[in-house]
């Protein structure tokens, strides 16, 4: 979930609280007026609280990023939270809420802020990506890489568990993929890449492999390298594959490491053809390719699409055979190409997909015993994002419907379901979910909302009935207003 209101930039003068949610969403940050808020400990009623700190601006008027250290287990209580503008990043450790760093003279127009291979760094992409700068809160010092390709994460990523570099570098005419040590960054290795223009690179979950995606028009190709920065395949598509028609890459996902082996074995390579390549590691060939391409007189699974009733507008999912549901789909005139989300399940036996060309419809595949289609969710607007829950294959769809504040719920073995949610109508009807990561919470719990609400709450069913139970929410109100937070029975 993208921050609602915050995480990503803005909130320069509109006058709306920004709001950031913690990677495990336990806890949330808010910037009022001057003041910073804290809510921790959303889900329990026990150890819930909220911690105010005045600082010395106007923070919620100039700040450009509102983030949270990245979660790590066993460690709650080091986690912080940075905001910044155009020239302060200011550091705020949670427990107590009270202010840890402050880096001063940041160069106007940064492209990208955020903290680095854990709480005590903060990463800086400085204008025109000339250099990234990496600011140690504990000793004070500050180290430079050149020329980094891109701002945004797919064009860096830290290792799993051992947290080294990896980043893409565009010095001069050639990409270059460099690897350096945690924390002193000194350089692993080296690599010139054999692309033409590299789009991103990605970590396998199990930290064996970086993988990294040539652009779109050169063709498939995706090349895969060691850990220290060693090319170890190239993978170019299908074998059999006609080149001539060939689009090339969109993007690509690793699934999570297999939890018996820790091994990381599939990696999903998404086409601009609406294809999506199923690589096994190891060898990194396709072992089957998955279409989104299907012929009205196919036999399909059950198909679940959207449906308003005539009374009162409510949505609910009716099964549908794959020809009445597919056919009534009206096609866009000029349509963007390429799988434009593409996420595993916990345990990487399903693939949810959406297809830019019928980008209102959310596609389910499974990997048990052989891949195939499970079902298709088939909606009236785009879809804004699928998430699955990080410990349970249970997966939650939201679009971008600004008529309703709902979701929409699936498990295996179970008929889907819209369910209404209690936040304030949105005319954007950009609403995001994010699920709880912690096993202590049995229930069905996670976040709901917008720039302007943040409601947690949990899933319960009665009968045939699921229903939305809110715990607590977060409300932003404009400047003249107050910040907000309830706890609802």
């Amino acid at each position: 979930m993208e921050s609602p209101g915050g995480g990503g930039g803005g909130g320069g003068g509109g006058g709306v609280s920004l709001l950031a949610l913690a990677e495990d969403g336990e806890c949330v940050v808010q910037l009022s007026g001057k003041d910073l808020i804290y809510h921790s400990d959303v889900a329990s009623p026990e150890l819930r609280g909220v911690q105010f700190v005045r600082g010395k601006e106007n923070l919620q008027g100039s700040m450009k990023h509102l983030k949270f250290s990245r979660y790590c287990q066993g460690n709650v209580s080091d986690r912080r939270v940075l905001c910044s503008s155009e020239s302060r990043i200011s550091v705020w450790q949670l427990n107590p809420l009270q202010l840890y760093a402050d880096i001063e003279g940041i160069e106007s127009g940064t492209l990208n802020i955020d903290f680095g291979s854990d709480e005590n760094e903060v990463i800086v992409f400085h204008p025109w990506n000339t250099k990234l700068a990496i600011h140690s809160l504990d000793s004070g010092r500050s180290q430079v890489i050149k020329s980094p390709k891109f701002s945004h994460p797919n064009g860096f990523g830290y290792r799993s568990k051992t947290r080294q570099l990896a980043i893409l570098l565009k010095p001069e005419a050639s990409d270059l993929l460099t690897i350096h040590e945690f924390q002193s960054y000194e350089l692993i290795n080296r690599a010139v890449l054999p692309t033409v223009d590299a789009q991103g690179l990605k970590w396998s979950p199990d930290g064996t492999w970086i993988a990294v995606w040539e652009t779109a028009s050169a063709g498939t190709k995706v090349v895969i390298y060691t850990a220290d920065g060693q090319l170890y395949r190239t993978y170019t598509g299908p074998p059999g594959e006609d080149s001539t028609f060939d689009l090339g890459v969109k993007a690509i996902e690793w699934a999570p490491a297999d939890s018996r082996t820790g091994s990381s074995e599939l990696l999903a390579v998404a086409k601009v053809d609406g294809n999506i390549d199923i690589l096994t590691s190891g060898t990194f060939s396709c072992s089957v390719s998955l279409s989104h391409v299907y012929r009205l007189d196919q036999n399909f699974p059950a198909i679940w699409r959207e449906n308003a009733t005539a009374a009162d507008g409510t949505l609910n999912y009716i099964e549908s055979s794959g020809s009445a549901a597919f056919s009534a789909i009206g096609e866009p005139t000029a349509p963007p190409r390429g799988v434009s989300t593409l996420t595993f399940s916990p345990d990487g036996r399903l693939l949810a997909s959406v297809d830019q060309q019928r980008p209102n419809i959310v596609w389910l595949w499974s990997f048990e015993i052989a891949p195939r289609l499970v079902t298709a969710f088939v909606h009236d607007s785009p879809v804004r994002q699928a998430a699955w829950h990080p410990w349970k294959p249970e997966l939650l769809i939201t679009t971008a419907n600004s008529a309703l504040p709902v979701v929409r719920h699936w498990i295996p073995g179970s008929d889907p379901a819209i369910i209404h949610v209690p936040v304030k109508r949105n005319d954007t009807g950009r609403y995001d979910v994010r699920w709880l990561a912690s096993h202590e919470h049995k229930q069905s719990t996670f976040w709901v909302g917008s720039s302007d609400e943040l409601v947690l709450g949990h899933l319960s069913t009665e009968g045939d009935i699921r229903s939305f139970h809110s715990i607590y929410t977060v409300m932003g109100k404009s400047q003249a207003g107050s910040s907000i937070a309830s706890v609802n029975r």
